[in-house]
């Protein structure tokens, strides 16, 4: 894999270690929520738990679908520079000029 395509896949890979640790955060909430007495507390405990049920199953879509995508992602790119190498590389000396131009104002 190229350095943009690895990039990529690091940025959906930072986005699952996120989801997890909201995951984490909300189970942890739920066992603290089981030891507080209440009636206020049950529902709570209830809609906690239902959100804990959700968000790990929201998890494992979202990391499907994020290796997938970048899969897809990855062959695309590697397939337009093979294709087009002498393009490929003409956007990229445009793109780093034109970052180079708004870095050094």
């Amino acid at each position: 894999m190229t350095d943009t395509t690895q990039q990529l896949a690091l940025g959906g890979q930072k986005i699952v270690e996120d989801l997890r640790v909201l995951l984490k955060d909300s189970e942890e909430m739920l066992r603290l929520a089981a030891n507080v007495p209440g009636e206020g507390v049950g529902a709570l405990r209830d809609k906690l738990g239902t959100h804990v049920e959700t968000l790990q199953s929201a998890l494992g879509d979202a990391q499907q679908n994020a290796q997938r995508r970048y899969r897809t992602a990855a062959v695309n790119t590697e397939r337009y520079v093979r294709h087009n190498p002498w393009r490929s590389v003409a956007i990229a000396a445009g793109v780093g000029f034109v970052l180079g131009m708004l870095t050094a104002r």
